[in-house]
């Protein structure tokens, strides 16, 4: 037996065991006898070359995989599910990022469970196709992900792929882990909706994120949210006059903004976010209205940080995270007008994408740009 024979059996076996197959099934899948299969997991031959293609493509992984003597390679998987896009990315154990995919939202609640698996399978299949599973420790950190029971279902659901380890939680924990990494402080998300996460001795304690309902603001939503009453005020003449509405208008194609109600209903608190950015255009023009919202906004930011825990020295180090951070330049200056002594706060931002957290809390180190 040579080192290649017998590296090709260790992999063929460790597969077909992982995917659940006996030695006959996987010979009908390939149209090859029991025999032949057994033959080559005892290492004596390797597949003759003609089905190499034809074994990789049915167990799902690639011709080298199969051939590979290198058993050290560790890899991982970094999952980030949203309630519009779900992230995949998989680094070898030098942080190279080597596959990354994005498909449609994960959120299981507003989905269901059946159809977050559908979408997992299909990222998980894509970007680990060419990888033994049991080589790969993953991390999914799902939004609605650790709802009632879909936190125990979708662990449940990773494990049976046969991962070297599989952990999952909500995508705030992507998101603290790319603000925070392993150290103390606060990470502040700011995209649809907004929540704040301390890490203190040890301990993380969470701030906020009460949901679309009852959040103070500070988040997508709620700016685009303010925007609609504003505009919708000023069409109905009860309110101040506002570049909005017609930037809302036009958004819409609509020729008045009240009739779009249902589309927005329809659209739900996704469609509202959406309209962050509008504000942000409005508040460069210096509309009035546009402002007061950006700003209001913000005060419900400093409130976030204001409550996280201070270090020893009296400082708070606050990072933020999320889609409105692209702005950062421009909220800065608002969220320390509404801070009591600013000077003790170190706040920044990190526009980086959520996914490498979900690399971080997977093992990955060192991560290079995706």
């Amino acid at each position: 037996m040579n080192l290649q024979s017998e590296a090709f059996a260790k992999n063929l076996k460790e597969r077909r065991r992982e995917l659940g197959y006996t030695q006959k099934e996987l010979a009908e899948l390939i149209g090859y006898s029991e025999k032949s299969v057994s033959k080559w997991e005892s290492g004596a031959v390797i597949a003759p070359s003609a089905v190499l293609p034809i074994l990789a493509k049915k167990l799902g992984t690639s011709i080298d995989s199969l051939l590979s003597e290198n058993s050290d390679q560790r890899y991982y998987l970094g999952i980030d599910g949203g309630g519009t896009k779900t992230t995949f990315a998989l680094a070898d154990s030098d942080g190279s990022v080597l596959y990354k995919t994005t498909l449609v939202g994960s959120n299981p609640v507003d989905i269901g469970i059946e159809r977050t698996f559908e979408v997992l399978a299909d990222g998980i299949k894509t970007v680990c196709a060419s990888i033994p599973y049991s080589k790969i420790s993953v991390f999914a950190g799902i939004s609605g992900g650790i709802t009632g029971d879909y936190k125990a279902r979708i662990r449940t659901f990773l494990e049976n792929y046969g991962f070297a380890s599989a952990e999952n939680g909500s995508d705030a924990e992507n998101a603290v882990a790319l603000a925070l990494g392993r150290g103390e402080g606060t990470a502040v998300i700011m995209g649809t909706g907004s929540i704040a996460f301390s890490r203190h001795n040890g301990k993380l304690v969470r701030n906020g994120g009460y949901g679309y309902l009852f959040d103070d603001g500070g988040s997508g939503f709620a700016i685009g949210r303010d925007a609609l009453i504003a505009a919708l005020n000023f069409e109905e003449g009860r309110g101040e006059q506002t570049v909005l509405l017609e930037k809302l208008r036009e958004s819409l194609g609509a020729e008045k903004l009240i009739d779009s109600l249902g589309t927005l209903y329809k659209g739900g608190k996704r469609t509202t976010a959406s309209f962050a950015p509008i504000v942000f255009s409005a508040f460069k023009e210096g509309d009035a209205v546009a402002t007061r919202i950006i700003d209001e906004n913000m005060r419900a930011i400093a409130r976030l940080i204001e409550n996280a825990p201070r270090s020893a020295d009296g400082r708070v180090r606050a990072v933020l995270v999320g889609g409105l951070v692209k702005e950062f330049r421009l909220l800065l200056p608002l969220i320390k007008k509404h801070l009591k002594d600013a000077d003790k706060y170190d706040i920044s931002a990190n526009t980086g994408a959520p996914i490498y957290g979900a690399l971080m809390l997977a093992g990955a180190e060192n991560i290079k740009e995706i």
